[in-house]
């Protein structure tokens, strides 16, 4: 399979953006990692795109959306570029971390959406940089946590009216980087409501810190599903009362096995969805759509 880069104005690939999250995250997201990638792998690359299986379009999404007042400015400016570079939408793909998407028209481009809120679209991961773990592993103390803002989605509120008050789970606000990271490392099971996009960087915090993902949403945004085997390593539910369930479950049972997921879901998170490490994924996606 061959690549062709689509020749996008720098303008529209920003150095910098004016806001990061998390807090502790550097400026740098998997629109950038992405880029980084197929640039260091020439073998996928082609200068012909008459010759490409893909045309790639190197938008940096998130930085632009955010650095034009979240989207409310630059929209006219940024169809105009796409319109410009794209040659063929039904052999063209991009990267989007930001949630609402790329908010232009596209055609039939693929969109590889970090946090997917539509049916459309192929899901990667919503990654930030890894957390600093403690010295000492903190013992266990809650069957699961959660602590965050709960004014991104209904669902974060509907969790926190319903699991409130429960001794074994902790619900929380927002708190600073090294308590949030304690609090989760302390828990079986990290509680992960989607936000404005249908993922949360919470579910990869988790599976980073060895700690069981929970994904609560209306999407089920779990990337790669054809190679990875997310019943081994984490839960999904789309209601809160399918997670009450679950918990009251977990709650009778051999907690060594939920250890031994949060084992593996950093294993996972190490070998396949960490920087770098997810890109193959995507060369694996665009491969399955040619041969359909």
């Amino acid at each position: 399979m061959k690549i062709y880069i689509l020749p996008v104005n720098k303008q529209f690939q920003p150095e910098s953006q004016p806001l990061q999250y998390p807090p502790h995250n550097e400026d740098y997201g998997v629109e950038q990692d992405f880029h980084k990638y197929i640039l260091r792998h020439e073998e996928l690359l082609t200068r012909n795109p008459d010759k490409a299986d893909w045309h790639y379009l190197p938008i940096y999404w998130n930085r632009w959306h955010i650095s034009h007042d979240f989207a409310l400015t630059g929209l006219e400016e940024l169809q105009q570029e796409v319109s410009r570079c794209i040659l063929d939408d039904t052999k063209t793909f991009t990267i989007c971390q930001y949630a609402a998407g790329p908010l232009v028209n596209l055609g039939k481009t693929v969109v590889f959406f970090s946090s997917r809120n539509t049916k459309e679209g192929i899901d990667i991961p919503l990654l930030c940089s890894p957390h600093e773990k403690p010295p000492v592993m903190p013992p266990k103390k809650y069957l699961a946590c959660f602590n965050g803002t709960i004014v991104r989605h209904p669902l974060r509120r509907e969790m926190v009216n319903q699991l409130k008050g429960q001794e074994d789970i902790y619900i929380g606000g927002m708190v600073e980087t090294k308590l949030f990271v304690k609090i989760i490392m302390e828990s079986y099971i990290a509680l992960c409501p989607r936000g404005y996009g249908g993922s949360s960087y919470r579910f990869f915090e988790a599976m980073q810190l060895g700690v069981v993902p929970f994904l609560i949403g209306d999407i089920d945004t779990r990337p790669f599903k054809r190679y990875i085997n997310w019943d081994e390593i984490s839960f999904f539910s789309s209601s809160i009362s399918e997670v009450q369930d679950r918990l009251a479950s977990l709650r009778k049972s051999d907690k060594s096995k939920l250890l031994l997921m949060g084992k593996k879901a950093f294993i996972c998170w190490r070998d396949h969805l960490n920087y770098q490490k997810w890109c193959p994924y995507v060369i694996k996606e665009l491969e399955e759509i040619i041969c359909k």
